[in-house]
């Protein structure tokens, strides 16, 4: 059943919606910063940002020997890697909505409880916790009680434009961002605001799409989750947070582009900013970033 923000969403043009939200943001900020607003944790220049692809077990060993030189930012469950108290990230991103919705489907809650935990009991050093501006971090606050650690809501609204130098004067505001898809997008657009000159990505795969099957008898899209920290395993692909409406092969390839899409744009945003993105990933799809050379 879909809510009533949903349907007024539907029936609302889209320039119109934009702009109901974008006054939202403005004036109801619900303890949500703009970017420009954030003091970000920097210790280093230069700063690995870590998906959570498959390939990354490939190059943990290698990227840990920058630990002395490097930032980290780091995604969803990684702090379950004992890498995590080696790297000691000092900033930590969560997007998506099954790690601050009220309605999560049980299996989501488990998992995020189990990471929230573990942020707790393990982060003996500062970092900074990034959640949207929609986030109910009061679920946060329930297990991360570490003083180590601060939540900060980003307000920030997805704006995409053709035109790259107008994209550009609307994300030096501070209110707007790439697609809101993919965590590892956010990684990246929150290490350039914290104005590090060089940017390296690890275990972006992004090969999600090739883990996609159809069920022949009743078109069920199944998926292989793969990540580099847990066992791979197929399910059928459900939107979260509540696991109840499946994904169409139409919705996933939708996804598959706008994430690609935003890659190209947080490549070219960088090179405004005459900051460096290499994607140092052993294995990758993203074509949008130069790759570092061995």
């Amino acid at each position: 059943m879909k809510s009533i923000k949903q349907i007024i969403k539907m029936y609302t043009p889209k320039k119109i919606w934009f702009l109901m939200l974008m006054a939202k943001s403005i004036l109801l900020p619900n303890g949500a910063k703009s970017l420009k607003q954030i003091n970000f944790l920097k210790n280093h220049d230069a700063v690995i940002v870590l998906g959570n692809g498959p390939s990354l077990k490939n190059d943990l060993e290698n990227i840990v020997k920058t630990v002395d030189d490097h930032d980290f930012v780091c995604v969803n469950n990684f702090c379950s890697s004992p890498y995590y108290e080696v790297l000691k990230p000092n900033k930590y991103v969560f997007l998506d909505g099954y790690f601050f919705s009220k309605d999560a489907h049980p299996d989501w809650i488990k998992q995020r409880e189990l990471t929230f935990t573990i942020i707790n009991e393990k982060t003996n050093w500062k970092m900074q916790i990034f959640v949207p501006m929609g986030a109910d971090v009061s679920i946060l606050k329930e297990f991360i009680k570490n003083e180590n650690v601060e939540i900060i809501k980003f307000k920030v609204l997805t704006y995409v434009n053709h035109d790259m130098s107008k994209l550009v004067r609307y994300y030096n505001t501070g209110y707007f961002g790439p697609y809101q898809c993919n965590v590892l997008l956010y990684a990246i657009y929150l290490a350039i605001w914290a104005k590090h000159k060089k940017i390296e990505i690890y275990g972006a795969d992004l090969s999600f799409h090739n883990d996609v099957q159809v069920d022949q008898l009743n078109n069920q899209v199944q998926i292989k989750f793969r990540h580099f920290n847990s066992e791979d395993h197929v399910e059928q692909l459900m939107k979260n947070p509540q696991k109840i409406e499946p994904f169409s092969m139409y919705e996933l390839m939708q996804t598959t582009a706008d994430t690609f899409k935003s890659h190209d744009i947080l490549n070219f945003y960088g090179q405004s900013k005459n900051i460096q993105i290499l994607n140092g990933s052993s294995f990758s799809l993203i074509d949008a970033y130069k790759r570092k050379q061995p």
